[in-house]
């Protein structure tokens, strides 16, 4: 999938930017793709300069994925969930909690407290 890169030329000038809104919508996509392809997912949380609207050309996307459970030590989450991220145009930070680690993660309840939701279960 094409960068959400923009360019435009200005005779010898090029200006480059980054399309938050096709971000959002691929960023969208993806986290309901985690979703269905994952129960233990709960929900999916967009935070940082892109949910901020501060993202430049070159920003990541810092995604929280908020699990019900896991077997998996924190660290290794990101290689389980980030297949469903793959190609949206802009690279993707995966942080992934437990409800139970979320309360006590700062970071994690700033992104549940302040970040964009992508997608959610009910």
């Amino acid at each position: 999938m094409p960068s959400v890169i923009r360019t435009r030329s200005f005779g010898s000038a090029k200006v480059f930017w980054l399309d938050r809104n096709e971000a959002l919508r691929r960023l969208r996509r993806a986290a309901e793709r985690a979703l269905a392809e994952h129960e233990e997912i709960v929900a999916v949380y967009l935070f940082g300069s892109l949910a901020e609207g501060r993202a430049v050309p070159g920003s990541d996307a810092d995604v929280l994925l908020l699990l019900e459970r896991s077997d998996l030590r924190w660290m290794d989450r990101p290689l389980r969930y980030g297949r469903a991220f793959e190609g949206v145009g802009l690279p993707v930070e995966l942080f992934c909690y437990t409800r139970a680690e979320a309360e006590r993660v700062e970071l994690a309840r700033r992104a549940i407290a302040g970040g964009v939701r992508l997608a959610g279960r009910s």
